[in-house]
């Protein structure tokens, strides 16, 4: 994502030079070169989704469209990959602005080298969408390899992802300060490397320092029982779904699926409460916790509740539907987890971890190989 994202603020940044005239801004037109990429995207995978491409949904039968459309409010979607990178681009050195606001970047001597690697020809397909955005011309007039440069499925070239990889490289050094997220780095592609290896949290790896360990073992707990929060929730949603009052009194008998939701959360929280390996206590984390061992089904509900307020509500001693409640019965789980198999990494661990796990492999060309679905395994709760 990094590759496409350099790309669309350095497109984006000279096609609004090129039609300032037109009152487009950097980030509107950043959003649109996203678009694009992923509207060449859809077309190469034939419409099927895929975790590096938005807007599948909003850019179904879209053509003939220009720079202009594409910029105009509602054509793309509301939250573009974009607004994840700003603090990625700056640590890697490809902008530099004051502040992290996306409409003061300006793309640094290294971002157009990166961007020039990825085009592969001096920057020929890059002025080539420039002078698209400023003409205005169809989307159709744009000739075929500037989707293989825009579009989140390609493959890096390999002298981008050696550029970007280098300049991680330096940022993960002792010098910068990047101990942890190169033991982590080191970690994660051993674990790709064996999928097969059984994974136990008290088996430390040799990468990580034991303190470090702790901590990742103390966020996954934690992750665990937030999860078991959310299917206490979603039960309670599923339940008042089917009632036609669709409201559920604090007190009432509880339905076994939503008892049976509540026991697994306490469980989980009394795990996370009782690890003796901690080497910090989060006071946040551990106010949450002790609201869901609370002996008292009702209480406990009302603190989830309390900590929702969008999907679900409390007033009174009654639970109503809050603004986004589902008001249909959605497919009722089985009961099983699961998780690709291919993921290498142990559940409910950081999602930072699994970002630097999918950044390596998009810099090694297999992140489409790993996204390709396998067989499902049951995920095994985080133990002490």
């Amino acid at each position: 994502m990094v590759r496409q994202t350099a790309v669309f603020g350095d497109v984006g940044y000279r096609a609004r030079a090129e039609v300032a005239r037109a009152n487009v801004s950097n980030i509107n037109a950043a959003n649109a070169i996203e678009a694009l990429g992923c509207y060449y995207a859809l077309k190469q995978n034939k419409g099927q989704g895929d975790a590096r491409v938005r807007g599948s949904e909003k850019l179904r039968g879209k053509a003939n469209f220009d720079f202009k459309t594409l910029c105009k409010p509602g054509f793309y979607v509301s939250q573009p990959m974009r607004m994840g990178t700003g603090q990625a681009l700056l640590a890697l050195g490809l902008v530099r602005a004051q502040g992290e606001r996306f409409n003061a970047f300006t793309c640094t001597a290294f971002g157009h080298e990166f961007v020039n690697a990825c085009c592969g020809d001096d920057g020929a397909l890059l002025e080539e969408l420039v002078q698209w955005a400023q003409r205005g011309d169809s989307v159709d007039r744009l000739k075929g390899p500037v989707s293989g440069l825009l579009s989140p499925l390609q493959v890096l070239p390999a002298q981008a992802r050696a550029l970007l990889s280098r300049r991680i490289d330096a940022e993960l050094s002792p010098a910068s300060g990047g101990l942890r997220r190169a033991a982590i780095r080191g970690w994660v592609r051993a674990r790709h490397a064996k999928p097969e290896a059984v994974f136990d949290w008290a088996e430390r790896p040799d990468e990580i320092d034991p303190e470090h360990w702790n901590d990742l073992h103390y966020g996954a707990l934690f992750f665990q029982v937030q999860d078991a929060a959310y299917d206490v929730l979603n039960a309670v949603e599923q339940h008042m779904a089917v009632l036609s009052t669709q409201r559920f009194e604090l007190g009432s008998v509880l339905p076994e699926r939503i008892s049976t939701h509540i026991t697994h959360l306490r469980a989980m929280a009394r795990l996370f409460l009782d690890n003796p390996q901690r080497q910090r206590t989060d006071p946040v984390a551990s106010t949450f916790c002790h609201e869901c061992v609370d002996p008292d089904s009702s209480s406990l509900l009302a603190s989830l509740v309390s900590r929702d307020g969008r999907v679900l509500r409390l007033q009174g001693k009654d639970i109503l539907p809050g603004g986004a409640f589902q008001h249909q019965v959605l497919e009722v789980d089985t009961g099983q987890v699961v998780i690709e198999a291919q993921a290498a990494l142990p559940a409910w661990i950081s999602h930072r971890v699994g970002r630097l796990h999918r950044l390596d492999l998009d810099l090694q060309g297999q992140l489409s190989a790993w996204l390709t679905p396998a067989p499902a395994v049951a995920i095994e709760e985080v133990s002490l």
